[in-house]
């Protein structure tokens, strides 16, 4: 079944909204060796710019695809575990 959700709903969780209202951490963020690199892996998969544009319009499920095959690779799952750890937390 495909998960839905309204468009920039993700951008309402505590932990956007403090990332977002924090500009430096969010560059810092943005900026960091991991967020490229999972970056590099989604875009090794194919069809990440169609899943984001999909995801935008409330259709998740491309991208929980795409980020589930790359947290299916031990690199890929240290590397998600990794920005979640220097995240801000709410």
């Amino acid at each position: 079944m495909a998960s839905k959700s309204q468009p920039g709903s993700i951008l309402n969780t505590p932990q956007a909204e403090k990332l977002l209202r924090d500009k430096a951490a969010l560059e810092k963020l943005l900026r960091s060796p991991d967020t490229k690199a999972l970056m590099e892996m989604l875009e090794r998969q194919g069809g990440l710019q169609a899943a984001a544009d999909a995801a935008m319009r409330g259709d998740t499920t491309q991208l929980q695809s795409l980020v589930g095959k790359v947290m299916g690779n031990p690199a890929g799952a240290g590397v998600v575990e990794r920005i979640t750890r220097s995240a801000p937390k709410p």
